[in-house]
């Protein structure tokens, strides 16, 4: 099950960059960790000109995951949510995020919160999933 939700996030991931082409070519995800570091600082300044996009903090999120950073990830999340409640893959994303550290309730919450905002057969079934164990726990 491990490998079957890291796959289905790199695919998010990858996913996630091809359809954020704003003000810079995000079609080309960095490969290594100085071009990750650059797109961070990047991200961040765009942040600071247009704090109120959500688009942008996802952006950030999904490269502090590509990192292994999951805090970092969570706070980019976490903004996002706050700026945009109704986008299902920030709630998906805090729900791995919140399991990964234990942060039962909050990943219950998430997790509710990604079936009610996606008509996505794949992402509902594996919140689904993701309720179900940590229900039955």
């Amino acid at each position: 099950m491990r490998y079957i939700l890291l796959s289905f996030l790199i695919a998010l991931t990858q996913t996630s960059w091809a359809h954020s082409r704003e003000e810079k070519n995000w079609s080309n995800p960095p490969r290594n960790i100085e071009q990750l570091a650059k797109t961070i600082t990047e991200l961040e300044e765009a942040i600071k000109k247009e704090p109120v996009n959500a688009e942008l903090h996802i952006r950030l999120g999904f490269t502090y995951t590509k990192l292994d950073k999951a805090d970092e990830a969570q706070q980019a999340f976490e903004n996002a949510a706050r700026l945009d409640p109704k986008k299902a893959i920030v709630h998906y994303m805090l729900g791995l995020i919140y399991e990964k550290k234990g942060m039962r309730d909050n990943a219950i919450a998430s997790w509710k919160a990604c079936l009610e905002n996606t008509g996505e057969r794949h992402m509902r079934e594996t919140a689904l999933k993701h309720l179900h164990n940590l229900t039955n726990q």
